[in-house]
């Protein structure tokens, strides 16, 4: 029997499939972020049949999640186009041609999205995929973006703090007002519900806060590549804080990170860097996620845009020879 879509079960949304497929103590898995291209590709890896072959892959491969972006405009100063197809629509069709992978975003920009349209969007989203939904959350960066939507760059903390408040009250309550400097909801409420009490929210970056407040509000963390002894105390620091502000029967909220990866076609070549990344062979690779397992991240968002070979390539290089190693926490079908 179906829960009704405007009703919503109390369970953990850790317990949901996405989230299972991706986190648990100890292990690290890994993702891929979207769009699934590289500069070895020709024009025709960008379309969206090329794009859902290589989702397919991936899942088929036994990574745990793919992301998508959340750039609304672009921005050519930034250097970056980013994710050009709407998250929420764009996710939807890579749902609709997969069934395992979890889906995420890594991250809805929320200071400039009104945290009810995020309230139904997400937990939409996590009705359609059936709990394979992971919904990352995000500041933002691009100025450009802020002044577009007539808002303030140096206030995005602040809304991000506001706009949370209200898209889990969102999500998480029936029928129950709620006021805040945006708006006010009352005699209504967001349909659908999600499957559980809530979405597993993951923090993305610093969002502008500090990492108590994304400890505390967050299901999980997926911050940026550091030194590797800066991310060893980042990743204790973080543990430290989720166990003490954490339950006795849910403590565990995972450590993530992103990582962008040019992969050689020498599996021996070392490690050199590139932006947030490195280029290495597949060796070097899988012994850095190992070394990274063991001071605690729990998965790694890997970037493939830099790569100089082509996506398909990469991915089935990695789900052959690396992905085994850090295999997706089982089926997220049942």
């Amino acid at each position: 029997m179906t829960t009704p879509l405007c009703t919503r079960s109390d369970d953990d949304p850790h317990h949901l499939p996405g989230f299972r497929r991706t986190f648990a103590p100890g292990h690290l898995t890994l993702g891929l972020g979207f769009p699934l291209r590289s500069r070895g590709d020709d024009a025709s890896a960008g379309d969206l049949a090329a794009q859902i072959e290589a989702a397919r892959a991936a899942e088929a491969g036994g990574f745990a999640a793919l992301y998508v972006r959340d750039i609304p405009l672009r921005v050519p100063s930034f250097g970056d186009v980013g994710q050009v197809y709407d998250p929420w629509i764009h996710l939807s069709h890579i749902a609709a041609h997969t069934s395992q992978i979890a889906l995420g975003t890594a991250g809805i920009v929320l200071p400039i999205r009104h945290p009810l349209h995020v309230a139904k969007s997400a937990a939409s989203l996590d009705r359609i995929t059936g709990g394979r939904f992971l919904l990352g959350l995000a500041s933002g960066d691009r100025p450009e973006e802020f002044r577009a939507f007539g808002l303030e760059q140096g206030e995005r903390g602040e809304r991000f703090r506001e706009n949370l408040r209200v898209l889990r009250h969102a999500l998480s309550t029936e029928m129950r007002g709620i006021r805040w400097p945006g708006g006010w909801m009352h005699s209504a409420d967001v349909v659908p519900k999600p499957t559980a009490a809530s979405v597993p929210i993951l923090m993305i970056g610093s969002c502008q806060q500090s990492v108590t407040y994304l400890a505390e509000h967050g299901d999980g963390w997926m911050t940026y590549p550091r030194d590797f002894d800066a991310q060893r105390r980042t990743a204790a620091r973080w543990r430290e804080l989720v166990e003490a502000g954490g339950v006795a029967d849910a403590p565990f909220k995972p450590f993530a990170q992103s990582l962008q990866v040019d992969l050689s076609e020498d599996p021996d070549e070392t490690a050199s860097p590139i932006d947030f990344g490195f280029r290495l062979g597949r060796r070097a690779l899988a012994q850095h996620l190992d070394d990274l397992r063991q001071i605690g991240v729990n998965h790694v968002l890997l970037g493939v845009g830099a790569s100089t070979r082509p996506i398909r390539e990469v991915i089935d290089e990695l789900s052959e020879h690396v992905v085994h190693r850090f295999p997706a926490l089982g089926s997220s079908s049942g």
